[in-house]
């Protein structure tokens, strides 16, 4: 009798906590379909030094903000964890994890910042066009001269641990190209006229054990005839989006790159943005409501969100499983295949934006702050 008491009494314990335990991821789940009226600032505003060049990129850390004079990584609290001066006029940034670099176009200075925080000043041989960095501080290095291309890669300490080169006679114009996470892998974009018709011709490259059997590590060719492919980013590690004339082309790159999906549209693509996960465009509607369409797609080309919008946001960010939008006066967020977090006004204008922590609390910056915010209240 003793015995089963105990066990009604250890029942009714574990009833009691699976009860608190559904409560609470109830309210959770209930929490995070809401559609909030505003936000609130948690925590102390950091401002910074007023500049009309500020430039803000994602990092591990919180936010990477460059500028012509120098550049840091600002944490969530606003507290800079990494410093660096320099004088650039064009200054060009990237990041990847805890990793950064800055590169002054049509110069030859070119900064490191390691996951560590050590960073590396570089004088490069030739102009800067664009800089790459890998999360450990691998950084390549798109550079001209005159009818030349030069692409090397860096270690974080300064060493060249690849040089390549090309020339507009026999490659044609560059366009673009993206360094993988890792950076073991790099893809390219060249423009060329063959018999007075453009065509497009992307190179993959692979600079570890499986490229080595390859000449010049080139493990991978698609030339496009009669259309401009723009722009090519390593969307995560193995993945490489190429956006052009006719929509985007997605391809595994593991090893060897190869297609695997190809997301078109029947209107105009006024813009696109990329996570790790997804592809996102925005593009014109020629039918009735809104004039543009905002359209979410998995790597795998499956269409995971479509909804109207009135008029065009100057940025689209996707960060886990929110939509951020936004622009110098409005900043509308919303659940990717469900409800509208926020729609509001903005009283200062915002640069980038970041989900954290939570179903509710968002980093906004702007030129010249730093504020940790927090949705709230119902919208009726």
């Amino acid at each position: 009798m003793e015995k089963y008491k105990w066990h009604i009494i250890g029942g009714a314990a574990a009833l009691a906590v699976l009860i608190i335990v559904l409560s609470v991821y109830i309210s959770r789940r209930n929490r995070d379909r809401r559609t909030y009226e505003n936000f609130d600032v948690v925590g102390k505003t950091t401002e910074f030094a007023e500049t009309s060049e500020a430039h803000y990129l994602p990092s591990a850390k919180g936010v990477f903000r460059y500028t012509r004079d120098g550049a840091e990584i600002v944490d969530q609290k606003g507290k800079t964890v990494v410093a660096v001066s320099y004088n650039m006029n064009r200054p060009y940034g990237d990041t990847c994890g805890n990793s950064a670099a800055v590169g002054e176009v049509g110069g030859k200075s070119l900064v490191i910042i390691d996951p560590n925080g050590n960073s590396t000043p570089i004088t490069t041989a030739y102009q800067i066009v664009k800089v790459q960095v890998a999360s450990q501080g691998v950084t390549a290095v798109w550079m001209n001269n005159g009818d030349e291309d030069f692409i090397r890669l860096y270690q974080a300490d300064g060493k060249v641990i690849v040089d390549m080169n090309t020339l507009v006679s026999t490659s044609g114009f560059p366009i673009d190209f993206s360094l993988s996470n890792d950076g073991t892998k790099l893809v390219t974009a060249f423009a060329s006229f063959k018999e007075d018709h453009l065509q497009t011709q992307l190179s993959f490259y692979n600079f570890g054990d499986v490229g080595g059997n390859y000449y010049d590590g080139l493990v991978a060719v698609e030339i496009f005839a009669d259309e401009m492919i723009a722009d090519v980013e390593f969307v995560n590690n193995n993945t490489v989006a190429a956006y052009g004339d006719k929509g985007v082309r997605i391809y595994d790159m593991e090893e060897i790159a190869d297609l695997r999906h190809e997301i078109t549209s029947d209107t105009p693509i006024t813009m696109v943005s990329y996570s790790d996960s997804c592809v996102a465009l925005v593009v014109e509607n020629n039918g009735e409501g809104a004039n543009f369409l905002a359209r979410i797609y998995d790597l795998e080309g499956k269409l995971l969100d479509e909804r109207g919008i009135a008029e065009l946001y100057t940025d689209f960010l996707i960060d886990g499983n929110d939509a951020i939008m936004f622009n110098d006066s409005e900043v509308y967020i919303y659940r990717i295949g469900g409800k509208d977090k926020i729609r509001v006004n903005l009283t200062k204008g915002l640069s980038y934006a970041a989900a954290l922590n939570g179903t509710n609390e968002y980093l906004f910056v702007g030129d010249t702050y730093l504020e940790k915010v927090r949705l709230v209240g119902d919208k009726k």
